[in-house]
């Protein structure tokens, strides 16, 4: 993997962090954007819970914390922002980082396409799992064959149709 100056701080759902860390990709994050930021409610199902069922990644993304280029913080919603939300459907943790994204001009990084869409409609740059893999090889931080191979590992964990497998492979290799 390839050094990288960083563009810019984020703020992460767990969905992107959970498959990065099974993936043992976790640090395309701190080359990509430097100082990654995730709400108290990210931490707790990431962490706490992912360490109380034994998850690996857990302990991964508790190490980028004490390392500090993730870091916690508190966000309260709005009152209006969370109606807004509910009436997406979106979960609380969704609603929190879109909200602060929005609020601070921060890159989302959000897996889920209802939390995707609502966030693109107030004009936040968003980023999903398979999204940081493509930005990765954009900026050269992975090579092709790094790229593909952790396509591959997060293919083993989160559900990709065949189609949209197809489709981010095509387009690693094009980048490459």
């Amino acid at each position: 993997m390839k050094k990288s100056r960083a563009q810019a701080n984020a703020i992460s759902n767990a969905g992107p962090l959970i498959h990065l860390a099974k993936a043992n990709a976790l640090q395309i994050l701190q080359t990509l954007y430097h100082r990654i930021l995730i709400p108290d409610e990210v931490k707790t199902e990431t962490v706490d819970k992912g360490k109380e069922e034994g998850h690996p990644d857990a302990l991964k993304i508790e190490k980028a914390i004490q390392q500090g280029w993730i870091k916690t913080i508190q966000v309260k919603l709005n009152s209006d922002f969370q109606k807004a939300a509910k009436t997406a459907g979106l979960r609380n943790a969704e609603a929190v980082v879109i909200q602060y994204a929005y609020q601070n001009h921060l890159t989302a990084l959000l897996d889920d396409e209802p939390a995707r869409i609502f966030a693109k409609t107030l004009g936040i740059t968003v980023r999903s799992t398979l999204g940081i893999v493509i930005q990765a090889t954009k900026n050269n931080i992975l090579n092709q064959q790094e790229a593909i191979q952790t396509l591959d590992k997060i293919t083993e964990t989160m559900y990709i149709s065949a189609n949209l497998y197809k489709t981010i492979r095509r387009e690693i290799i094009k980048l490459a």
